[in-house]
C-alpha cells in the first residue's frame, strides 16, 4: 500500500520506548494520534537491540569540534507511537518530539512518582513497513521500578494538561520554562548550569504568577484604588516630618508597587489562593524568587549550598527538588484551574 501525499505532506508513525511510575496493561489511546501500551516479550527484546546509532561526522579541516547533544537512552517494556504528517523523516522526528514533550511533562505532572522519560527509536511511513532507524540526540543512569498499571481513569488530568499547554498561551510559555529546567538538569556535569536551572524554575512560576495578574487586578480595582488613596493621603501627612525625604518617596514607591500587585512578590501571594495553592507552596515560591531577584539575576560566586537547597533531590522515587515540586505544583494548578473556568 503505497502512502498518499498533498503537497508533499506523509503521514508518519515514530515508536518510542517510554518509562514512568504508571503505564497501561493493555494498548491505550491517550488521542487520535497516540497510544500507549506494552511491549511483547519479543518486541521488548527487539527494542534492545535497537540502538540510535552516535552519528560520525566528517570535518574537512583538521581542526574541529564536534558537539553530541544530550539524550537519555531508554529501556522499558512499554511504547508509545505518535502519528504525525510530515514532509520528510526529520520533520516527523521534529514534530513527534514537540508532542512527545508536552505528553511526558502532561503525564509526570498528574501521575505522582518519578517523571516520565521516552526515546524515539524508529519511525516509518503509514503504509510502507521499512522502518528507519532513529538518530537520537548524551548518558547518566536512574534505575527505575517497575511501573503500577495506567488506567484510563489516571490520565484525565494528564490529558487536561496536554491540551492545556497546546492552547494557552500562558501555561505553554510556564510549560517550555519547565521542560527547559528539566532538560538542563539532565546534561551531564550540569553544575555550570545550576544557575540557569533555578532561573527557568522561577520563570515557570512568573509565567503564571504574570499571566493571572490582570484578571485579578480587575477583580481588585475597587479595593486597590482604596488603598492607595488611604496610603497616598497617610504619605502626604508624614513626609514633611521625615529627615531623609529621598528615603521616604522611595520607600513609598516600593508600597504603591505592593498594593497594586505590580512587584512580583506580592502577586505571588495574590495568586496562589486562587490556583488554590497551599501556603507552604506559595511561601516556597516567594524564597524562590526573592533568591532569583538577589542572587540569580546579578553576576558573582554562587554558595554552593544555596544550589543545594533547591536543587538536591530526596532518596525516595517520589521525592524532587524544592524548586521542581514548587514550579509543577503552579502549572499543574493553573491548568486545572483554566479547564475548570472554560
Amino acid at each position: 500500500m503505497k502512502t498518499q501525499t498533498v503537497n508533499n505532506i506523509e503521514r508518519w508513525q515514530t515508536w518510542w520506548v517510554v518509562t514512568g511510575p504508571k503505564l497501561p496493561l493493555s494498548e491505550l489511546k491517550f488521542s487520535d494520534h497516540i497510544v500507549l501500551a506494552p511491549l511483547s516479550e519479543a518486541d521488548f527484546q527487539e527494542a534492545k537491540t535497537r540502538r540510535p546509532p552516535v552519528l560520525k561526522l566528517d570535518a574537512s579541516l583538521d581542526s574541529h569540534v564536534i558537539a553530541y547533544p544530550p539524550r537519555e537512552e531508554v529501556q522499558s517494556r512499554h511504547r508509545l507511537q505518535i502519528d504525525v504528517e510530515a514532509a520528510n523523516a526529520d520533520e516527523a522526528s521534529d514534530i513527534a518530539q514537540r508532542i512527545a514533550d508536552r505528553l511526558l511533562l502532561s503525564l509526570s505532572l498528574s501521575i505522582p512518582g518519578r517523571r516520565y522519560h521516552a526515546e524515539l527509536r524508529k519511525l516509518r511511513r503509514v503504509g510502507e513497513q521499512q522502518e528507519i532507524t532513529a538518530w537520537s540526540q548524551t548518558a547518566k543512569l536512574t534505575m527505575f521500578q517497575e511501573p503500577d498499571p495506567l488506567l484510563e481513569t489516571d490520565v484525565n488530568e494528564a490529558r487536561t494538561l496536554f491540551l492545556t499547554t497546546e492552547t494557552d498561551s500562558v501555561a505553554e510559555n510556564a510549560y517550555i520554562h519547565l521542560l527547559t529546567a528539566w532538560q538542563l538538569q539532565n546534561t551531564a556535569g550540569a553544575k555550570p548550569l545550576q544557575r540557569s536551572i533555578l532561573q527557568h524554575y522561577a520563570l515557570c512560576i512568573e509565567a503564571i504568577v504574570t499571566g493571572m495578574l490582570s484578571s485579578i487586578r480587575r477583580e481588585r480595582a475597587d479595593s486597590i484604588r482604596h488603598e492607595e488613596r488611604k496610603f497616598a493621603a497617610e504619605f502626604a501627612e508624614t513626609l514633611p516630618k521625615r529627615a531623609n525625604k529621598p528615603e521616604a518617596i522611595r520607600e513609598a514607591s516600593t508600597e504603591l508597587r505592593r498594593i497594586g500587585l505590580v512587584n512580583m512578590l506580592p502577586s505571588i501571594a495574590a495568586v496562589s489562593p486562587v490556583l488554590g495553592l497551599p501556603d507552604i507552596v506559595r511561601d516556597q515560591a516567594v524564597n524562590l524568587y526573592r533568591l532569583r531577584s538577589s542572587n540569580l539575576s546579578h553576576p558573582g560566586r554562587d554558595k554552593p549550598e544555596v544550589f543545594k537547597e533547591w536543587l538536591a533531590v530526596g532518596l525516595t522515587v517520589d521525592q524532587f527538588c524544592r524548586a521542581d515540586m514548587i514550579a509543577r505544583n503552579f502549572l499543574a494548578a493553573y491548568c486545572k484551574h483554566i479547564s475548570g473556568i472554560r
